[in-house]
């Protein structure tokens, strides 16, 4: 068969999701092809592949387009399979019944993916198959049905990283995205993780990983393959303890590998032994969110469950060790003020975060926090008047027009204030009040692009892939800080 997935657009990180789907397809003995939203051809290039099966993985905000998307195809070619899974159909099942796909993936599909395209290719019906929704066995009433959750990732296929490398610009850029496990235990109330394991009780263990071995292989095989100075790793945490993993990791890496990389931690599990083994290993650049500075905003709303004292002895650490570190801080969350927001912001700069991000909350479906927003009347529960990027301006109704200004302004200039502190009073006392968003952004931009480049994930380009890179990069923030609004109509454009 011909299995053909839709994607909005392509960014610099890996769709790793529609990677490891592909090579599964590809196991079967299917071929399988893209097709890029931002490339403005949808009907051109499901005219030209012909696919039997159109398949998305869509987060909430983006899943707009594909509903959208599917629309168009299906009035190309009814008898095509469509199908969607993904975070926002694993928490929004319900779009089996309002929208025109025939299969709605819950949760993972490694497993479910394969035993439907046998299903379909055989004309066998896949109503029973576990993780799998369709319009005929959907009961808003009951839990869907599904299967264990994996823990064995070593079997499973290489990532068919050709099927974007070959075609997409993905291929010239020498940062590659890997992970080497799945799970967090957390129960953070901004994401997704903890509704995620509840999806799962009693179907296994929450963390797995493969081992050094599976993790050394695919890495090499990436490596011979394509171009990679550089490797982020994008697990929600890297390491939980200081195991005989990090130790075979920490001495393999660097003599079989030996490509610098990022990773993800959580600041109350990085110890010494652990920042030296991951240095030793190659470490070029770290990132532990803070989310909030606030203490009670931060543990008792985003149950971060962290203390400020606990933050600031990792990043220390970091700088002990000439770590470059990487932040996330969330602002514009319900129930709080600007006043938090700039706090958070003092709390980077005691850090000393070497380069932050400063998104403004958006409610995702499932999650503690956005059923607290609706709770408290913030959100109405539009999921589909999301934009697709949690960068642009706060959709709750708790914020004046004023607030979201000063939100959104300080979230691009929280930026500049990291690699210029002493920028802090002027921002946070006169330039967050002002009506220059779009100056503000271009000031963003160009901080992000340099702090990027230099010190979180350093790189070698040419003249001519630098000077394509900042115009391709510079499209994309443009756009997740857009005030986009998107219609049905608007695909056949994109």
């Amino acid at each position: 068969m011909k299995i053909l997935f839709v994607i909005k657009d392509i960014e610099y990180i890996d769709p790793m999701g529609i990677m490891l789907l592909s090579a599964l397809a590809k196991e079967k003995g299917h071929s399988t092809g893209i097709a890029v939203l931002a490339d403005g051809n949808l009907e051109g290039r499901v005219k030209e592949f012909k696919p039997d099966i159109v398949a998305y993985s869509a987060k909430t905000g983006e899943h707009k387009y594909y509903l959208a998307a599917n629309d168009l195809i299906k009035s190309i070619n009814s008898n095509v399979l469509s199908v969607i899974g993904g975070p926002h159909a694993t928490f929004f099942p319900e779009i089996i019944e309002k929208h025109s796909f025939d299969a709605l993936c819950v949760g993972e599909g490694d497993d479910a993916w394969p035993e439907l395209l046998d299903a379909f290719d055989k004309k066998l019906p896949f109503d029973n198959i576990p993780n799998i929704i369709t319009k005929n066995n959907f009961d808003k009433s009951k839990p869907p049905v599904i299967r264990q959750r994996r823990r064995e990732l070593d079997d499973l296929p290489f990532l068919d990283r050709e099927l974007f490398y070959s075609t997409t610009r993905l291929g010239r850029f020498p940062m590659r995205s890997f992970m080497v496990g799945r799970g967090c235990p957390y129960k953070c109330t901004y994401c997704f993780n903890h509704k995620y394991n509840l999806l799962y009780k009693g179907k296994g263990s929450l963390v797995s990983r493969m081992s050094v071995d599976r993790v050394i292989a695919e890495l090499k095989h990436l490596k011979k393959n394509w171009e990679t100075q550089f490797i982020k790793f994008y697990d929600d945490i890297f390491v939980m303890k200081d195991d005989e993993w990090l130790e075979e990791f920490s001495v393999r890496y660097p003599k079989e590998i030996g490509v610098p990389f990022h990773c993800l931690m959580r600041a109350n599990l990085l110890t010494e032994p652990i920042l030296l083994k991951l240095k030793k290993a190659g470490l070029a650049s770290l990132s532990m969110s803070i989310e909030s500075g606030n203490d009670k905003v931060r543990n008792e709303i985003l149950k971060r469950n962290m203390s400020k004292e606990v933050m600031v002895e990792a990043f220390d650490l970091c700088s002990k060790h000439n770590i470059p570190t990487f932040s996330n801080t969330i602002f514009a969350i319900p129930g709080t003020s600007i006043q938090e927001d700039i706090e958070s912001l003092d709390t980077n700069l005691r850090c000393k975060v070497t380069f932050g991000e400063f998104p403004i909350f958006f409610p995702y479906p499932e999650t503690e926090l956005a059923k607290y927003a609706i709770k408290r009347g913030d959100f109405n529960g539009n999921y589909d008047s999301l934009h697709m990027s949690y960068q642009s301006t706060s959709p709750l109704k708790c914020f004046s027009d004023k607030e979201k200004l000063l939100q959104r302004n300080l979230s691009l200039l929280s930026t500049l204030c990291l690699w210029k502190p002493s920028l802090r009073n002027l921002v946070v006392n006169r330039l967050i009040k002002l009506p220059f968003t779009r100056t503000y952004f271009m000031m963003y931009y160009f901080t992000k692009a340099y702090l990027v480049k230099t010190r979180i994930y350093p790189m070698k380009f040419s003249v001519v892939n630098t000077i394509r890179g900042i115009y391709e990069s510079f499209v994309l923030e443009h756009f997740k800080h857009s005030e986009e609004v998107m219609n049905t109509s608007q695909v056949r454009k994109i």
